[in-house]
This record gives C-alpha cells, structure tokens and sequence, in this order.
C-alpha cells in the first residue's frame, strides 16, 4: 500500500504532464471509431500544417490540410529508414522554438540497421500517456507493484545497485533478460513468487521460456498477474503456455517502437489490436504503397500525431500487420502483427513464406529448445537448433520435410548450437532472410 501510495505520488510530480492526459484520454471509449477518426484526422491536420510550413522535405506539398482526402494524402511519398539517413537536416523543424526540449534518439535496430531521430518531451509525455492508457484497458493500475522482464541494457537500471530508487519509486523490480539461462530463469521464477506482481511487462521470448520451464516442473505461482507482451509477436501456442503458468493470466499484446513510442495494444476480452489513435495514425500498405483491405496483409506505415519538430509522415517501419477494419483513411484495427519485413522467407516464383508458418513447426515441440530459420539465399536456408534433453532426430526430419514441401529445391544447413544470439535490444528474430 505504501508503495503504491509512493508510485502515485512520483507519476503525479515528475509524469504530470502524462497523467493529465491520460485522465483526458480515460473520458473517451476506444470503441467510438467515428469519433476516433475525426479526433485522429484533426491532429494529423495540424501536423501536416507544421510539416509543409517549416520543414523543406515536405515544402513542395501545399494541398488545404483543413480539409483533405486520403487521395491528397497519398501525395507524400512513403519514408523510409535510407531517406531519413540521406536527408536528416531536411527533415527536421528549424523555426521549433522549444530546441531544448528535442531529445536524439536511435531506433532498435531489430529490422535493420538502426537510424538516429528527434523526438520531443511532447511526444514523449503522449507516448506515455497512451502506454498507460494501453495498460489501463487491461486493468492494470500503474502504480502497483510491477516486474519487468527486459533485456536491452541501455533501458536496463543498474541491478547491481545496493538500492534501487528507481525501483521504489516506480513500485517496479527490473530482472535482466539480455541473457537467460535454466538457473537465471530459475531464479527468477523464486524472484516472482516472492514479489507476486500484479502486473509483468515482458519480451515475449522470455516469459514464453520461463513459463516452459515453469509447466514443465510442475512449479506452483500462487499469484495471478496480467501479463503484457512485447517486441514480437504473440503467437497462439506461446499464449496458452502463459496462461497456463500464470493461473489463466490476463495476457495481453503490446505493439510499439522507440521511434514512434506507443502504436497498438489488444484490450482485454476485445478482438484485434487497437490503435492508439492519440499517438500515431497507422495505414497498411501493399507493394506499390496501396492501402490493403481489412483482413489483407501489408505493411505498417506510420505518421506519429505528436512530434512538431521532427514528425515521421508516412514512415514505413519496417513491419507488417494484417488490416482489421474497412476505414479508408488509415486504419484503427489490426486483426494480428504478424511479425518483422524481414520475418518472411521468400520463395523462387517470388512469394514469400511469413514466418508464423515456421514457428508453429517448432514451438511445442520437446526436443527443441529454441530455434532461428535464416534464408540466405533463394535456395540456402540456415538452421541454428538448440536441442533439449529430449531431442529426436525423428521428430527434426519431420519438420524439415515439411519445410522442403513449401521450399522445393532448397537446402537447409542445420547448424546444433547453445544459445540463439539477441539482437543489440535482447530480441530473438526467430525467422528472417538476408535477401532483399
């Protein structure tokens, strides 16, 4: 209680900023998308004013921004990480009065090399804001006593401190993913049922692995927290193993980026992911930078509503996500995220495999205790397996079987290792390909 009482009353000093927006936000229902758009549309008006007005890359763009149609839109060109990286000074407000309130920042670098941005204490107060939003949709009170499972050591407070005041403020311990272990997990597993959380921020890899290990010895959680997934997807199989070591735990997905900050999140007993349509306007585009349809595939493009310095118009951010609802202007659904551009694997007539096709071949499987599938070339694959204790050559045959049934005339080099090495933020990329 008292804790919780501290939590209150750092978030309300330090976040006020935040935390008046969120009571703002809290007024409104997630489930009104006419109102949503409008709300949505009007400040993507006021950004697009700014951008033509006193950024040169977008001077050349003059249509009413008071009212346009997603045709006009359209007329500015998809931003990509390479012209972000040619034309950074270009990009950026120079008649923005509040400069000490710019931040540098870099992406994660998980789709690709990582790119450096200017973010603002404005954007980030809303990030923030529309985090906690995300979490209060799911029940959770921000100020009760919360673990993060986290790995990248940039975000990671020093654990090894004597006393965390980080830790005590925020009513939150930090265990250190970036490297896992059997006995780290293990440990953590003791750590958690000292704590009983309420609440549990996680990569998606490493609650899925330490709730294996908790099913698989049987070990009893006398505690029920929800649970929020992250930095990649939540595939069926890895949420029921969750849920089955955490009590039928609420557990939720949570989609965003260092770039953008907070994008989507699913809601307890809803369907689909929810943009968080205070924070960014999402369009799923096809190849040729085409809106899909609902319920087709494509990729995330991204313009962040909050950012008057440097906003990203139409930044393809390097994932994809299948369109959960029929708006034209943009999208406030998504039915999955169904992983990284890189996360598919491409075929010879030029079709591509997504990745969720090869995690299903291997997750539940006893004998394989973690995997990476890299395409090389069009017809070189490179298998990493690390094998369990009850590992069968029988049972990998069969999943490169059905491998070489979708991949005809492909060779796989199967390559049996300790560990699956992390990208520089502690993510697993379980699928991807070297090819472009």
């Amino acid at each position: 209680m008292i804790k919780t009482l501290i939590a209150s009353i750092y978030k309300h000093i330090f976040f006020r900023r935040s935390i008046r927006l969120l009571d703002t936000l809290n007024k409104r229902s997630f489930s009104n998308t006419e109102e949503n758009s409008k709300y949505q549309i009007s400040k993507l008006s006021t950004i697009l004013e700014i951008a033509f007005s006193n950024i040169k890359y977008y001077e050349r763009f003059k249509f009413n921004t008071n009212k346009f149609t997603y045709s006009d839109f359209q007329q500015i060109p998809v931003l990509t990480k390479q012209i972000i990286r040619s034309n950074t000074q270009d990009l950026v407000n120079l008649n923005f009065k509040k400069i000490e309130d710019v931040i540098c920042n870099t992406s994660g670098g998980s789709t690709g090399e990582p790119i450096a941005f200017f973010q603002t204490k404005e954007q980030a107060s809303h990030g923030l804001a529309n985090y906690f939003l995300a979490l209060n949709y799911n029940g959770v009170n921000i100020n009760q006593t919360s673990v993060n499972l986290w790995g990248a050591e940039r975000d990671m407070y020093n654990i090894k401190k004597r006393f965390d005041i980080r830790g005590l403020v925020h009513n939150k311990t930090s265990l250190n993913t970036f490297v896992l272990s059997d006995d780290i997990m293990h440990n953590y597993i003791q750590k958690l049922k000292k704590i009983k959380p309420k609440f549990i921020k996680a990569y998606v890899h490493s609650i899925h692995d330490m709730s294996k290990i908790i099913n698989k010895h049987n070990i009893n959680i006398t505690f029920t927290p929800i649970i929020q997934c992250t930095t990649g997807p939540l595939y069926p199989e890895m949420r029921n193993e969750i849920k089955k070591a955490f009590n039928q735990a609420i557990v939720f997905n949570f989609y965003g980026s260092r770039e953008v900050t907070a994008i989507a999140t699913e809601i307890r007993d809803k369907p689909d992911m929810h943009i968080l349509y205070d924070n960014v306007l999402i369009e799923i585009l096809d190849e040729n930078n085409n809106q899909v349809k609902q319920g087709e595939e494509g990729e995330i493009v991204v313009t962040t509503l909050n950012n008057f310095y440097m906003p990203l118009l139409r930044y393809k951010i390097g994932d994809r996500a299948v369109k959960g609802d029929d708006l034209e202007f943009g999208t406030l659904k998504l039915e999955s995220v169904v992983g990284r551009t890189i996360g598919v694997i491409h075929k010879e007539d030029g079709s591509r495999i997504d990745g969720q096709f090869f995690t299903t071949l291997f997750f539940n499987k006893e004998g394989i205790k973690n995997f990476q599938l890299v395409q090389k070339t069009i017809s070189d694959l490179q298998l990493k397996i690390v094998k369990s204790e009850k590992f069968e050559q029988e049972e990998l045959s069969s999943i490169l079987n059905r491998i070489k049934e979708e991949l005809i005339n492909t060779k796989i080099d199967v390559v049996f290792c300790d560990k699956i090495d992390l990208t520089s933020t502690g993510k697993i990329m379980y699928v991807y390909s070297e090819i472009s």
